[in-house]
């Protein structure tokens, strides 16, 4: 418990220290292997080390989705007896075992004094064979109460609406928001699905805070079981183009009993962070959505009270994804509210922004990235997530940039481009 309570005052202590010093916020990068790359954040503020190992394929791979990987990578550390998530308490860390939509994660935060220690309850886990078959007949009984609930969730329900206006069937971008498979409960499978996924080539071992690039070269030595001679089909995702935009409705309603609110995502597809418009779109998202002054809130929370939350979401990333401006409010106030919710992307797709608006949305967005970049763990997991994506060191470094360099003119003809409200779709979560 002293250990426990140790690590988390320290790791609060990130939160109050001043600045890091010149030269320490940049990723360094080696190779292990011809497969496997490393990547250390120098950063000795406080003793505290983080590990994040990155396995190059994700919950939309076709793979991945067939073979029950994110179960298989989950499994590893329950084992039945229960001792490796014991000597995790004993260390005091939380190992985390998670699958986004491109990549498997193991991640895991501790004292500089316990790194032998916690590389070999790392190394325990990515080779456990003893998989708890009765964890993971939980897992699949709460799998199925899990997605009762989210069929009765509102939110999930928008969602949901969203991705199946915006994109095809068989895109993983609708197959996130579907049914997922029973959990496999199969032992042997599960082993070779997660020897697999270990093995892959273009695997990234990260570490971040007070380690020397010299020390996380030799911990990463012999961290890793050896890399496959040749990967299997499907590792890759495949995202299909949009759904066209002369194809869809106007307007979708979802109905789901007994609510007494009124859920709205005006939606359309983003853009992706490559797009040269992005830059300005974060500007204008920012301006519209993004802050508790933006144009929505004070159109539909301060002026009116309709509702106590306004925001837009979903800007994108390396894939487009559904962008929507969302809001909630009584039944009783709906239409009014979606009249408002209208008026206000009409105005904003005719009228621009200020020169005022623009210059905050640009302090904004710096003084949002000057608070990041102070968490050596978060620069570790966006260096890996560049090399990931081929992309040079700091790539959301000059997003800020580049948006704060955006002229007035260049935003106004993004909005008037991007915010054209025919391109929108009303969906809306209501009472049946």
């Amino acid at each position: 418990m002293k250990k426990a309570l140790t690590f988390c005052c320290l790791a609060t202590l990130l939160l109050v220290l001043p600045p890091a010093p010149a030269g320490t916020a940049s990723a360094r990068v080696f190779d292990l292997d011809p497969g496997t790359r490393l990547v250390v954040v120098e950063d000795h503020r406080v003793p505290l080390v983080h590990l994040q190992i990155d396995f190059p394929a994700g919950r939309d791979a076709p793979w991945v989705r067939g073979h029950h990987v994110d179960t298989a990578f989950r499994a590893q550390f329950y084992d039945p007896a229960g001792r490796l998530r014991r000597r995790a308490d004993e260390l005091g860390v939380n190992l985390g075992l998670r699958t986004s939509d491109r990549v498997s994660t193991l991640s895991v935060s501790f004292l500089r004094d316990d790194l032998e220690p916690t590389l070999d309850l790392v190394r325990k886990v990515l080779g456990n064979d003893d998989f708890d078959r009765r964890e993971l007949r939980r897992w699949r009984q709460s799998a199925s109460v899990s997605w009762k609930f989210q069929l009765k969730n509102p939110h999930f329900r928008l969602r949901q609406a969203q991705m199946r206006l915006l994109f095809q069937p068989d895109d993983p971008r609708v197959r996130a928001v579907e049914r997922p498979p029973k959990i496999s409960t199969k032992i042997e499978a599960l082993r070779r699905a997660r020897d697999t996924l270990l093995r892959l080539p273009g695997r990234v071992v990260g570490f971040a805070g007070a380690i020397t690039a010299e020390d996380a070269r030799a911990a990463a030595r012999g961290l890793l079981p050896p890399l496959l001679e040749e990967p299997p089909e499907g590792v890759e995702p495949t995202y299909l183009p949009a759904a066209p935009r002369t194809g869809r409705p106007a307007r979708v309603r979802v109905r789901l009993p007994r609510l007494t609110q009124v859920y709205f995502a005006l939606t359309r597809e983003s853009l992706t962070d490559d797009d040269p418009r992005y830059p300005a779109l974060m500007l204008a998202d920012h301006a519209l959505g993004g802050y508790f002054f933006s144009r929505l809130y004070r159109a539909l929370r301060h002026e009116g009270g309709e509702t106590y939350g306004a925001r837009s979401s979903g800007l994108g990333g390396v894939v487009s994804t559904g962008y929507a401006l969302g809001t909630f409010t009584r039944t009783a106030n709906a239409d009014h509210t979606e009249r408002k919710l209208r008026r206000v992307l009409e105005q904003f797709h005719h009228d621009g922004i200020s020169e005022d608006e623009r210059s905050l949305a640009a302090a904004a967005l710096r003084g949002r990235r000057l608070r990041r970049v102070q968490d050596p763990a978060r620069r570790l997991a966006e260096a890996m997530d560049d090399l990931r994506h081929n992309r040079r060191p700091g790539f959301r470094d000059r997003l800020v940039e580049a948006a704060a360099r955006v002229s007035l003119e260049q935003v106004n003809q993004v909005i008037e481009e991007f915010y054209d409200p025919d391109d929108f779709t009303m969906v809306r979560v209501e009472p049946r």
